[in-house]
């Protein structure tokens, strides 16, 4: 048999593998060699809040706030409410997009897929 650029199609036989025994896969779990499917798609909700707090932005906005409530000019405390705001868009904006990818990765997951034997 030849295709169209005229090469001849071999087949080749290949004997399908039988696997390990049950005695064999439990001796790998016991020695820890076990297939472990730890696929993280999205950070946790704490980590979200910590990375969206915890910024330089946030310092600057804090520190700034702080020596306004030290003076007593109380209107210039309005730093304060903008210190939250963006922490909090910046939560929102990140919770929902976790929450997409997450969905999202269902549809991607994977499948084992056992041999017959």
């Amino acid at each position: 048999m030849s295709d169209a650029r005229g090469l001849i199609a071999t087949t080749a036989s290949v004997a399908p593998s039988p696997g390990l025994t049950s005695a064999q896969v439990a001796e790998r779990v016991a020695a820890g060699e076990a297939d472990e499917l730890t696929h993280v798609t999205s950070r946790p909700l704490l980590e979200i809040i910590k990375a969206n707090v915890l910024t330089r932005f946030n310092a600057v906005l804090g520190a700034l706030f702080a020596l306004a409530m030290l003076t007593g000019r109380w209107l210039a405390g309005l730093l304060g409410l903008a210190l939250v705001v963006n922490a909090g868009f910046g939560i929102a904006q990140e919770w929902s997009a976790k929450r997409k990818l997450d969905s999202l990765a269902v549809l991607n997951a994977p499948s084992p897929v056992i041999a017959p034997v």
